[in-house]
């Protein structure tokens, strides 16, 4: 979270502070929705047994060190190309970030037609309609011939349902672990100015701004919109929607006091406030079992 070249008085009068909320919102939402459909289609085909359930804790810590060990091979070969070939660093990123969330709107839609009860081979034009969309949209990621509106948007949906798709796969303790885990690296990354001394001072925005939902004045990344969707998502399919809902308020007011330090600071990083805030509500209640 950052913004771009403004004097302080300039960012807080042109950007209302709700405006600023509604990306965050909107992809955060994208998460609650989908974790309903999880528990619905779960309803739906007769299945009592919790998402998680019949999966031994072996299984599981695998499955989330393969995450977990994914993720930093990823951010650490990234930031090698970022030394060397920056430009082709941020379009394999983006391109991989948009077919990975576009991969994952395919389960809305398997569980959406669990729910309507439609024919699985119908499913199958579904699946082929998504990886063409998705496939064309990271081409075009790619060869850098994105306008900023649909890169926004792209970024919302994906951000969104990537989120989502974590957030349902793993149980409560990981999502807090890994959630709490990247922001503790997000406070690193710009405290220490790593980004900013690989890169250049004078780049270091542009770059920023082509891995962010962003406009002129601002930006939101969406390592930070995956992360708020992923606990959102994981708190309401393992505490019900009103602590999904109590969740993403929280997140909201997070970002809301990200928002208000960052025109007084300048930059902070984005995930540490509304990622402690949006993980409360799992915390408090895994407690509490």
């Amino acid at each position: 979270m950052g913004k771009n070249g403004s004097t302080e008085k300039q960012f807080s009068t042109k950007i209302p502070k709700m405006f600023f909320l509604l990306p965050i919102f909107f992809t955060v939402l994208i998460s609650l929705i989908y974790s309903q459909f999880v528990l619905l289609s779960q309803a739906n085909s007769n299945n009592s047994a919790f998402l998680f359930e019949g999966y031994n804790e072996l299984f599981i810590s695998l499955n989330v060190s393969v995450i977990a060990i994914i993720s930093t091979i990823s951010l650490i070969l990234f930031f090698r190309i970022l030394k060397t070939k920056r430009e082709l660093g941020l379009r394999v990123l983006v391109s991989t970030f948009i077919i990975g969330g576009m991969l994952s709107t395919l389960l809305f839609g398997k569980h959406l037609f669990i729910i309507l009860k439609l024919e699985s081979p119908l499913f199958l034009l579904v699946v082929a309609f998504v990886a063409y969309i998705g496939s064309y949209f990271a081409y075009l990621a790619f060869i850098d011939a994105l306008s900023n509106r649909a890169r926004n948007r792209l970024f919302l949906v994906c951000s969104g349902t990537l989120g989502s798709f974590l957030g349902v796969l793993m149980p409560t303790l990981p999502v807090i672990g890994i959630s709490l885990l990247f922001a503790l690296a997000d406070m690193i990354l710009i405290g220490r100015s790593t980004v900013q001394r690989i890169v250049g001072k004078d780049e270091y925005e542009k770059l920023i701004m082509k891995i962010a939902f962003s406009n002129n004045e601002w930006g939101i990344g969406i390592g930070d919109l995956t992360i708020f969707s992923m606990i959102v998502a994981n708190s309401s399919i393992s505490y019900g929607v009103f602590a999904g809902v109590f969740s993403l308020l929280l997140i909201l007011v997070g970002s809301l006091l990200s928002f208000g330090l960052t025109v007084k600071m300048i930059r902070i990083p984005g995930l540490p406030i509304s990622t402690v805030l949006g993980l409360s509500p799992s915390i408090v209640l895994l407690l509490a079992s």
